[in-house]
């Protein structure tokens, strides 16, 4: 599992970065923090502030999607550390300014945060839903997802591209969504018969069979049986620092 307190160290670095590039005062900077979101209706305690500022809790989605818009820096590399930093053309936040909480309201909507999981719940997860996740990290999902959504670790390598083309090396985290459609291609989390434990492949079809199929060629080819469960899509990911 991700350490929570390497994640709120690593977020807590990237944020003092941005304030930095950002022409923030060093001395007193939780106070401009604060005034800013509460100027676009992100309504955090002082205290709330001062525990990003110090590496004991990350930000919610709301008031990192109110940063991001304020720093000019993208919420992949602000909460994940995914580059590139800057703000692009494109970027849902980068049209955010002070005066568009409705904006921001709508933006963290679309992105929820979810519960970063075992490869063994994830294979419990495709008979029913839990509803208790204490004690468990929680990560804002860059991408829409639906509320039973959740995120694992990749273990082994399995799915690392030994040559050029997208890669989950070991390490790497995927969200994952258990009322996505799938389709031939894609990338999902299924659960193969006499084990507990789920297994991240490639959804393919052949002669009109189903398989899945793992990224590295070292690794077999899984036939999908009516005992098979495809226990949802994986719609995003990224690398940790």
């Amino acid at each position: 599992m991700v350490d929570k307190n390497d994640l709120r160290a690593a977020f807590t670095a990237r944020l003092h970065e941005a304030l930095d590039d950002a022409g923030v005062r060093a001395r007193g900077r939780g106070v401009d923090v604060h005034k800013h979101l509460k100027s676009v209706g992100v309504n955090k305690s002082p205290q709330a502030v001062s525990k990003w500022l110090n590496g004991d809790a990350m930000a919610e989605a709301d008031s990192m999607v109110a940063l991001c818009s304020w720093l000019k820096v993208r919420r992949e590399w602000l909460e994940y550390g995914v580059l590139p930093k800057e703000q692009t053309g494109d970027s849902n936040v980068h049209q955010l300014t002070s005066d568009q909480e409705s904006n921001v309201r709508e933006v963290t909507q679309r992105f929820g945060r979810v519960p970063l999981i075992s490869w063994v719940q994830a294979g419990a997860w495709c008979e029913a839903n839990f509803e208790q996740h204490d004690g468990e990290t929680w990560l804002s999902c860059p991408v829409a997802i639906s509320d039973s959504g959740y995120a694992l670790k990749v273990l082994g390598d399995s799915m690392t591209n030994p040559g050029p083309g997208r890669s989950y090396p070991a390490g790497c985290i995927i969200f994952v969504d258990p009322e996505a459609e799938t389709k031939t291609g894609d990338r999902v989390i299924a659960r193969v018969p006499r084990t507990n434990e789920a297994t991240f492949k490639i959804l393919v079809e052949d002669a009109g069979r189903q398989f899945l199929r793992p990224i590295n060629p070292q690794y077999p080819i899984i036939d999908i049986t009516e005992e098979t469960h495809i226990c949802g899509k994986v719609v995003g990911s990224f690398i940790p620092e």
